[in-house]
């Protein structure tokens, strides 16, 4: 059993917060002398349960961090683990020395309850090393920093007791000054896995274990600044910044009079701003009514400030002394601070007086190979691909992130709704009004607002996620508002609970839904009867082939007041590499550890892979978060040029324009752009004449004028293209001949390796229906209801021709193209189909594709508006999820070429009827993918198997939120097609006719 806790076992108790535990404050900069971090490899020992773990364990000598590892008494595993880390996961591409692993759950618990109840077998962790420190510490205050421990913590040096801690996702300090030695410390550190305050961290993510965030030691003096607050509020009035600084003194004995702090302000160039200010520090403590801490305060006013926004990002340095009885400095530190103002007013967020546009992202701390230990690269690697594609605000979903991520977003420019680590999703409305958890709300959510508050790009407090809404959420949004009057709030549940309109705003001054449908924040914007803003927290779910009607949604928001925007789930898929015994290795998902209870890969619902490589929809969310449009004018003969952004003209772009005629490009120049001032637009002249043949477009493309922080020069920012000229009809490739040769031989018959069939089905999308959780889809009805439907209807294991009717005529004209025709008809107890279409088969020398359609990437029938018409060139797409299901399409093909680059063979698909159609190719049939449970189960066949489409389901986002707009469903129960195959030679390929 622990020594000094055990028989009080406060892991078991929610209302147990800390022991020994010292106040929250920001982070300050210390002199580099008296830190010491204490990162790296650490002796390890882990436990089944916490009443395993003897005194001996954390009291007697620090083992030494073997490697291999190797065994200790009474121990399940024991050797060497890195910290940060997670002992969940494997390290260093290893199998884990330990048999405890990841588990994955979205609402139910890992273990039953009720709460607080907690499981039989409950792994503890019991990390060890040893540590020195310098002479001159052992005079001064030592403080341990343990920055995030999964789920509690507790800690002793030299055997000696010295706190205990809750919150995974906040750090504890504590003073170990009493306990230190000269020469060699001991430091234990044990960490229990599940605790009463799991029940109030049952995020949407892996259950870890470990210190997976920094430890380090710090020296103070025996008067020290404690903590800083900083308040860099903008005059919106007159552009004047007011700094506040509120400067608090620890005193580790009895207060003396006559201490004072001095601050002065200057530009991160070390140009001074304003006058040094100056404050005494207040000692007489013993004064009822008066005495309200050992604080100082300080304010300057500066005039001619540069505020803070995530467009314009400037910060300036405020440097804080602390000055003895002497007048000798004896401490410095320095805060980072940015001048800007934040509101809610007439239904608008307002950041410095304007109305923002909320670009937003849900973002977890995860890497494939680290779990929640995350490094500063990696949080600098994700900032970088969210503005790559123009993403500017990040809700960090669902709790504190270490601090660096805010440093950073001050530095770079990115919008933050920073959320307390608080959901109970398991006991969604229950937990939320028990006295029992009551301190960990206040604790949780008052612990991130003392740490962050000094962050401009913090705009936003936010209560938690799901956890339904009562007193414990009022009381912690009282503390909040009176805390930080300068920050609005934001709870999800509490609106939910009650009403859209008035309800909950106690607990949020946003209306902030997840998932809602198109029409229901419309009519929410259209009434107007609500004060606040609608930003939705969550929408649009990017589990695997998704997200489609982003375009829908942004047409809503950006013409209705009351709407700014809101927050994709999420950032990327949580995939763990994983390396089984026959040497394969896969981004596992949930299950794949062998857990139970799991929910599968709900957990890869990522606009990125667990490795930041960008999904297609990535492509579509840049282009609906653009800062710039380009749009036809109503006469058609001027281009409308809107600025999007809310401080920043367009100088920072140079815009281009090509002219395309039938997908080739006519003419092209530099657009030249005038002065467009924030959230205003101009009408420019067209830059070309209209030609008077052919399919016209207009193409408008912005790049980066220099290289900054997250691309290099040139970088594609935005893009729009206007229809000039639509044809009627698809010339492509006139008829040769008009001899009718009905069902005689043509070239296409010697190279079609699979014939043409009819194809209704596609491999479900994740949003068709959850295939790795049948339960969930079949039985229970939870998510997309398209793949229930269709394996129903028998389309999964049958043709297609032996449910339907199918009637299908080809002909062959004189220069032995093959024009084929079909029309289908469905029953009428028929579900609607994924597709109407077609697929055959081509031999693997056809390895490069070539169309005149929407593209360069993937893109479908609701989620190409960012997919430009053109001619665009490659190989056949490779399959980019984590669990196979239907990819790879290009929408609105005017035509479609598969090619054999050594040959110069083409087989060119043209639709006739009608004019476009949808078109992919790749190495894989429905078949295949549906089959596969995850990536590395998939085999590409050599053949290539194409699909032509004359109708092709949209894609929704029905994992999560709304089902398939009704103008992307296939609801005619009949449909008529044709188009022609062509083999072209090589004396015709690239030779400019299309």
């Amino acid at each position: 059993m622990l020594a000094v806790i055990g028989t009080l076992r406060p892991w078991a108790e929610p209302e147990t917060i800390s022991i020994h535990r010292l106040a929250m404050h920001a982070p300050l900069l210390v002199d580099p002398q008296y830190h010491q971090s204490l990162d790296g490899s650490w002796a390890f020992s882990l436990f089944q349960h916490p009443d395993d773990v003897p005194p001996s364990a954390v009291t007697g000598p620090t083992p030494p961090r073997p490697t291999p590892p190797g065994p200790t008494p009474g121990a399940t595993q024991a050797g060497s683990q890195p910290v940060p880390g997670n002992w969940t996961i494997p390290h260093n591409g290893a199998a884990s020395i330990v048999e405890d692993l990841p588990h994955y759950t979205n609402v139910q618990m890992p273990f039953p309850g009720p709460p607080p109840a907690l499981p039989q077998r409950n792994p503890t962790g019991v990390y060890r090393r040893t540590f020195t420190v310098a002479d001159e510490w052992l005079d001064r205050q030592t403080v341990l920093h343990i920055g995030g421990a999964e789920s509690v913590h507790a800690a002793w040096v030299n055997d000696v007791f010295v706190g205990y801690g809750t919150d995974s996702r906040l750090p504890s300090e504590y003073d170990i000054s009493a306990a230190l030695r000269p020469g060699a410390n001991d430091l234990a550190i044990v960490v229990i896995r599940y605790s009463a305050g799991s029940y109030v961290e049952d995020q949407d993510q892996w259950w870890m274990a470990g210190l997976h965030r920094g430890v380090f030691l710090e020296s103070r003096p025996a008067v020290d600044i404690a903590d800083v607050r900083a308040v860099a509020d903008l005059r919106v009035n007159d552009g004047v910044g007011v700094l506040t600084l509120t400067t608090t003194v620890g005193f580790s004995s009895a207060p003396e009079k006559g201490w004072t702090v001095t601050t002065r302000l200057a530009t991160m160039d070390g140009i001074a701003v304003g006058e040094d200010q100056s404050a005494s520090v207040p000692h007489r403590f013993a004064q009822p009514y008066v005495f309200s801490g050992h604080q100082a305060v300080t304010t300057c006013e500066v005039t001619d400030v540069e505020p803070w926004s995530a467009e314009a990002p400037t910060r300036y340095r405020a440097t804080i002394s602390l000055i003895d009885l002497s007048g000798h400095e004896t401490q410095t530190t320095e805060v980072l601070v940015g001048f800007r103002h934040v509101e809610v007013r007439d239904r608008q967020l307002l950041v410095n007086g304007q109305p923002i546009w909320v670009f937003g992202v849900n973002r977890h701390d995860h890497n494939p190979d680290r779990g929640k230990a995350v490094t500063a690269d990696d949080i600098r690697a994700d900032l970088i691909q969210m503005r790559r594609h123009n993403i500017s605000a990040v809700r960090t979903s669902h709790y504190p992130n270490d601090t660096v991520f805010y440093d950073l977003c001050d530095e770079l420019g990115m919008y933050v709704i920073d959320e307390a680590n608080i959901e109970s999703h398991a006991y969604n409305t229950s937990l939320c009004n028990d006295s029992r958890y009551a301190a960990a709300w206040l604790a949780r959510g008052s612990r991130m607002v003392q740490r962050d508050s000094n962050h401009p790009s913090v705009l936003i407090w936010s209560l938690g996620n799901e956890s339904g809404y009562g007193d414990n959420h009022d009381a912690l949004a009282a503390w909040i508002r009176r805390n930080d009057p300068h920050r609005p709030l934001h709870y999800e549940g509490a609106p939910f609970h009650t009403n859209w309109v008035d309800g909950g705003m106690l607990a949020s001054d946003l209306v902030c839904p997840m998932y809602p449908s198109i029409a229901s924040i419309e009519t929410y914007g259209a009434d107007g009867a609500g004060t606040r803003p609608l930003i939705m927290c969550e929408y649009s779910h990017a589990m695997g082939n998704s997200n489609g009607s982003l375009a829908d949604y942004w047409d809503v928001i950006t013409r209705t007041p009351g709407l700014q925007g809101g927050f994709l789930w999420e950032w990327k898929d949580h995939g763990i590499r994983q390396y089984l015994g026959d040497g394969t290795v896969r981004l596992a998902y949930g299950g794949q550890f062998g857990e139970q209870p799991h929910d599968g890969n709900f957990v890869a619902d990522g606009l990125t892979s667990a490795d930041l490589e960008p999904h297609p929809a990535m492509a579509e969310v840049a282009w609906v978060y653009r800062p710039v449009t380009a749009t036809l004018a109503a006469n058609a003969g001027a281009l409308v040029i809107s600025n999007r952004q809310s401080f920043l003209d367009l100088g920072w772009m140079r815009a281009e324009w090509q002219l395309l005629v039938d997908g080739n490009v006519a003419e092209s120049g530099e657009l030249i752009l005038p002065d467009i001032a924030p959230h205003s637009a101009v009408e420019v002249p067209l830059p070309c004449v209209i030609p008077s043949r052919g399919e016209v477009f207009l193409t408008i493309r912005f790049h980066q004028r220099r290289a900054s922080w997250c691309a290099p020069a040139g970088h594609l920012v935005a893009w729009d293209q206007v229809a000039l000229s639509v044809a009627e009809a698809n010339d492509a490739l006139p008829a040769a001949g008009t001899h009718d040769f009905g069902d005689a031989p043509c070239a296409i018959d010697s190279l079609l390796i699979a014939p043409v069939e009819l194809e209704l089905w596609r491999a479900p999308t994740d949003n068709d229906g959850f295939k790795l959780l049948a339960d969930l889809s079949e039985r229970l009805g939870i998510g997309g209801r398209g793949m229930v439907a269709w394996k129903r209807a028998g389309l999964a294991d049958h043709p297609a021709e032996d449910l339907v009717e199918h009637r299908s005529t080809r002909t062959v004209d004189s220069d032995g193209n093959a024009e084929y025709h079909h029309t289908v008809t469905l029953p009428d107890e028929f579900p609607q189909p994924a597709r109407v279409g077609v697929t055959f088969s081509l031999p693997p020398r056809f390895t490069r594709l070539r169309w005149y359609g929407r593209g360069p990437t993937e893109n479908y029938p609701d989620r190409n508006s960012g997919s430009m018409v053109g001619v665009w060139e490659s190989e056949p797409d490779a399959m980019p999820y984590l669990v196979p299901q239907e990819f790879g399409l290009r929408t609105d093909c005017r035509w479609f070429e598969c090619i054999d680059p050594i040959s110069g063979d083409r087989v060119r698909i043209v639709p006739t009827g009608p004019t476009t159609m949808h078109c992919s190719a790749r190495h894989h049939t429905a078949a295949d993918l549906f089959a596969a449970a995850t990536a590395t189960d998939l085999i590409a066949r050599d053949e290539l198997i194409v699909n032509i489409d004359a109708g092709h389901r949209g894609l929704g986002t029905g994992s999560c939120g709304p089902d398939v707009l009704p103008q992307y469903e296939l609801a005619e129960k009949q449909y008529e097609f044709s188009y022609r195959l062509v083999v072209l030679g090589s004396q015709r390929y690239g030779a400019g006719d299309g």
